[in-house]
């Protein structure tokens, strides 16, 4: 079954199952490019995915959000590239020693680089590994944040708020940019015929211009007339086509304080699709508090402020691996929300020695 998701430009697939490492990849149809949050275990995506990927967006460096970033780097590092990655302070030191840990004598002048960006409260500083340097660091400096924006492209924003997990750790909201959508009935209201300037107005509406001349067409008695018009903006507030922009929300993991519950309110209202960490039962409230993770009565608290379109619940513990029924029973979504739900695991399980066969280049016996 398709879900019936709102989003113009993303497609958000979660390419892990309940119980696996958290890994939501969120395509960008128009760009042909990848976004990815979290890198934990992922091994099992198509190398074509990995090579699509344009940033990388990390809650936090515990392995299971974080140990995949090799398997990035070893089928992108001799593409000339740069990918972003966003996380929390301290993650460029973590990556530093990474790229320590390898030898890269035979770095050419053509490979990528690593750019990461550690976002803080208000700041956000850059380093750059970069490939034809052997990943040498170099740091760019800090910049203040803006509205808690980490990233933007033309067809969509990121933003980003840090909350405590023991450590810091981010969660993201990923909001579509909104499109140019002209009203075919506004336009006919208006007595204005389509026609190149239509190109024109797409332009100033993705620039902001404000005092571009549009030469427009409007109905005449013995045809189109050509008119001038200054206010491209007013121009587009009259003829568009109102669609809200849809957007996602990432939340893994935090606690279940109060000030983390105000930042994912303050974050996420709005939020069309929510993916949300539910580790813990009802019924193990304690542990969570103990570990800094959501039970589902957290969650349930959550969605009856946001009240989402669609929640998907992920990461919970490996102790309920025999028990996953019961997170979905223990669930209650408010009216309007569709629970979406996860098989049990998506990786694919460990070979063992005996499904293993030499195959000799010829049989001897035929020789």
């Amino acid at each position: 079954m398709r879900v019936p998701f709102p989003f113009r430009s993303l497609e958000p697939t979660f390419f892990s199952g309940l119980l696996d490492d958290p890994l939501l990849l969120v395509r960008v149809r128009p760009a042909g490019r990848n976004l990815l949050f979290d890198c934990g275990q992922l091994h099992h995506l198509a190398k074509r995915v990995l090579t699509a990927i344009e940033a990388i967006f990390i809650s936090h460096a515990h392995m299971d959000h974080w140990m995949g970033i090799d398997s990035i780097i070893r089928h992108r590092h001799a593409s000339p590239s740069t990918i972003d990655i966003f996380g929390p302070p301290g993650l460029a030191d973590k990556l530093e020693h990474k790229l320590a840990g390898y030898d890269w004598n035979l770095a050419e002048d053509y490979w990528g680089s690593l750019r990461v960006s550690e976002v803080s409260e208000g700041t956000i500083r850059h380093s750059l590994f970069a490939g034809p340097q052997a990943f040498a660091r170099q740091n760019q400096g800090e910049e203040t944040l803006a509205d808690q924006i980490i990233y933007r492209t033309p067809y969509l924003q990121v933003r980003a708020a840090s909350c405590e997990h023991r450590v810091p750790s981010l969660i993201f909201r990923v909001d579509e940019q909104p499109a140019f959508l002209i009203d075919p009935d506004k336009l006919e209201r208006s007595g204005l015929v389509p026609g190149p300037w239509l190109g024109e107005l797409k332009r100033c509406f993705f620039t902001q211009e404000k005092g571009t001349e549009i030469r427009l067409l409007k109905e005449g008695g013995d045809g189109p007339k050509e008119q001038v018009s200054k206010n491209p903006q007013e121009l587009i507030r009259q003829l568009q086509r109102d669609q809200p922009p849809a957007s996602i929300g990432y939340i893994s993991d935090l606690g279940y304080t109060g000030r983390n519950r105000e930042k994912i309110l303050e974050l996420m209202r709005g939020v069309d699709l929510i993916c949300c960490e539910c580790t813990f039962l009802g019924a193990e409230e304690h542990k969570a508090r103990t570990s800094s993770h959501l039970c589902t009565g957290d969650v349930n608290e959550l969605l009856q402020d946001l009240q989402p379109p669609f929640l998907l619940p992920m990461h919970l513990s490996k102790s309920y691996s025999h028990r996953i029924d019961e997170l979905y029973s223990e669930l209650q979504p408010p009216p309007g929300t569709t629970l979406l739900q996860l098989p049990r695991q998506r990786t694919p399980r460990p070979l063992l020695t005996g499904e293993i066969s030499w195959q000799p280049l010829s049989d001897p016996q035929t020789d």
